[in-house]
């Protein structure tokens, strides 16, 4: 579960930073860049670099991470995918795609204007819920899905 855990966290780094880069695209390529660019680059700090380095992280620490999903069972000689596991790993690449994206939302707001926005404030809080309760996610998962039945 561990290499597939890895794939999938170096999956979401590459989308994490091609995402805004292709957002902003259109602004690379526009007729008066040096007057946009100013005007737009606290946004641009806050809505690119943070997704971009947030992805260059994840893609380099995505073995540690898949070792503290899983933790330290040592080389798998088989890829073994149970559903559990699925739910704990799935839970984590959304908790973080959730948290960047929302930060990168709300410091670009608060630069931006000085607005907090509240409803990125309680995403990041839910994508840090679903990223440091893998393993209850996963227990609550297996609770419901054999809850009523005589499995």
């Amino acid at each position: 579960m561990k290499p597939f855990s890895i794939l999938l966290i170096r999956i979401l780094a590459i989308y994490l930073a091609i995402k805004p880069l292709i957002a902003m695209s259109p602004l690379l390529f526009s007729a008066n860049l040096d007057a946009e660019l100013h005007q737009w680059l606290p946004g641009v700090v806050a809505t690119v670099f943070i997704p971009v380095l947030a992805g260059i992280v994840l893609w380099f620490g995505a073995g540690a991470l898949a070792t503290k999903i899983y933790g330290p069972y040592g080389v798998e000689t088989s890829v073994q995918v149970n559903e559990a596991g699925l739910v704990r790993a799935g839970s984590f690449l959304i908790g973080v795609y959730l948290f960047v994206q929302h930060t990168g939302t709300a410091l670009s707001q608060w630069a931006w204007g000085g607005i907090i926005d509240y409803g990125s404030l309680v995403v990041i809080a839910l994508g840090s819920g679903l990223i440091v309760g893998t393993s209850l996610i996963g227990k609550l998962y297996n609770k419901i899905k054999y809850a009523g039945g005589d499995v």
